[in-house]
């Protein structure tokens, strides 16, 4: 996977990851703490994603 890949999949985890926190606190206003719950582990996913695509991208960069 060349770095323009990297970097793209990278923003994309952070979009999504934003996407579900925001999901996350409309399913805690409607008081639905399952689907709030659900949202919140996709949450943590993106950001594990994000953070792991970072480190690569980084790696790639520093070597």
């Amino acid at each position: 996977m060349d770095d323009g890949m990297l970097e793209r999949r990278a923003m994309g985890a952070e979009q999504l990851m934003s996407a579900k926190i925001t999901e996350f606190g409309a399913h805690l206003m409607a008081g639905d703490r399952a689907a709030a719950e659900r949202a919140r582990n996709d949450a943590i996913a993106a950001l594990e994603a994000h953070l792991d695509l970072t480190d690569q991208l980084i790696s790639r960069t520093m070597a």
